[in-house]
């Protein structure tokens, strides 16, 4: 496995008109040391069965497994940690949105399982 840290910053998507929540994922990258900051990818969240799943659009040259256990992760971390609900964050009643920023946390993904840390102080 390479070293490999995802910085997830924020996800901001609003409803469209087939009941989608779109927009986009912001985070910045750290692979081997070197810094990537502010990427940006096409977000989706949807809700199946009763369930949220979010679909992560990947930054070209991240379609990797690695890339898709932190999609996995976050998805978990967003819904059951944070217990996030699309619509009801948002600030405005007619149009909504989902809108999260993460300023504590990282997902390190350099092992067989991504690990959530929290950035030291």
């Amino acid at each position: 496995m390479s070293y490999l840290k995802i910085y997830p910053k924020r996800i901001f998507a609003t409803l469209n008109v087939e009941g989608t929540f779109e927009g986009f994922f912001s985070f910045h990258l750290e692979q081997y040391g070197l810094q990537a900051i502010d990427k940006k990818c096409d977000v989706k969240i949807v809700q199946e069965s009763c369930e949220w799943q979010i679909w992560v659009q990947p930054v070209s040259g991240l379609e990797t497994p690695q890339f898709r256990q932190f999609v996995e992760s976050l998805n978990n971390y967003l819904f059951l940690v944070l217990k996030v609900t699309p619509g009801h964050e948002s600030k405005k009643p007619e149009l909504p949105s989902v809108d999260v920023f993460f300023d504590d946390v990282y997902f390190d993904m350099s092992g067989p399982e991504p690990v959530i840390q929290k950035l030291p102080k």
